[in-house]
This record gives C-alpha cells, structure tokens and sequence, in this order.
C-alpha cells in the first residue's frame, strides 16, 4: 500500500460547502485506478487531513493528474497551501496472510 496524505487548512465558515464539494466529486474519486480508499479527517477547526490509499507508488503517480483537478476545485476552501507527504507502509497490523496477497511489500 502507499498513501498520500495531505494536512489542509480551511475556511472554517464554509465546511459544509467544502463537503458538498468533497461529495460532488465522489464518482470521480471511485474511478481513479489503484486508489482503496480516500477519507477527510477533521482535526481541528478549519483543519483537516486527506489520506489516500493506493495499492502501489505507481498507482499514485498515475493517478496525479486527477487528483491535481480534484485538489484543484478544493483551492477555493483553503487558506493555506495543502502540506503534501507520501509514502508506503512501514507496518502493519495485518499479518501477510490478510494484508494485500502479495501485492505489495507492507507486511
């Protein structure tokens, strides 16, 4: 697995837009190829995280150009630049024979 995590901060007063817009491009995000799952996690006020689980770095970089449009329809919430980390799994709680069969190097 391989994660792009990306720390946000946003406006506040206009969270519910910033989710509707979030909920608005759900179908796009379902058809990015590689990508598990995608989560919003709010960590304070006007301060979120976005993760991204891929099934391979390569899956990830492919599937930049989509996520630059997605991201870049977010811009208008932000107050500040998204902090951008990624990287693939270090650990995992999972042993190997439930991770990802094979698939990738994370347990």
């Amino acid at each position: 697995m391989y994660y792009r995590i990306n720390t946000i901060s946003f406006d506040a007063s206009r969270k519910d837009e910033f989710m509707a817009y979030a909920d608005s491009m759900r179908s796009e995000m379902k058809t990015i190829v590689g990508v598990q799952s995608i989560s919003i996690i709010e960590t304070g006020e006007g301060e979120a995280t976005g993760v991204a689980t891929y099934d391979s770095k390569a899956s990830a970089e492919e599937a930049l150009p989509q996520i630059q449009k997605i991201m870049g329809g977010m811009a208008q919430f932000f107050t500040a630049p998204p902090e951008l980390k990624l990287g693939p799994v270090m650990w995992s709680m999972n042993d190997k024979s439930g991770c990802c069969d094979d698939k990738c190097d994370c347990c």
